[in-house]
């Protein structure tokens, strides 16, 4: 039988909902319990949202057994199928970039990667930061890396 790992953790709580799976786990399958990865990946149903904001700061804490039990009594029996979203920020963007509108407007570099996702948004912007690109020197191959479409 195969080890336990997080997504059967949350079958269980999900699906299965049997109060004794705890108590089933042996010591390397406890450790693939995570409290905060179970609430982040509950909280990737929408309609749960509301209700995992409201537990997780008195669940985040609490000892895995005593959580397990919480959430079997709290989330509606489903096959829930719970895509994980990354965050907005994780958009990857060339660092020497960054550093340019750094120069170019003097500012620090989480205000310039502010700068660059705003620009980013509309063609004139697009345009703006080819211009602030070609204004340091730039090598224009290494412009149209940036996929600006201008």
């Amino acid at each position: 039988m195969a080890a336990k790992t997080l997504f059967d953790h949350l079958n269980a709580i999900c699906d299965k909902k049997d109060p004794k799976y705890w108590d089933t786990l042996d010591e390397s399958e406890r450790k693939t319990w995570s409290n905060y990865m179970i609430l982040r990946f509950l909280s990737m149903k929408p309609e749960w949202i509301e209700l995992i904001a409201d537990i997780q700061p008195y669940l985040q804490e609490a000892p895995p057994r005593a959580m397990y039990l919480c959430l079997i009594g709290l989330i509606p029996k489903t096959r829930a199928f719970l895509k994980y979203m990354k965050p907005v920020s994780s958009e990857k963007y060339e660092d020497w970039i960054i550093e340019l509108i750094c120069k170019y407007y003097n500012v620090s570099k989480l205000q310039a990667e502010e700068y660059y996702l705003i620009l980013h948004q509309t063609t004139s912007g697009k345009t703006h930061i080819k211009e602030i690109a070609e204004a340091y020197g730039t090598d224009p191959k290494q412009i149209t890396k940036l996929k600006l479409k201008v």
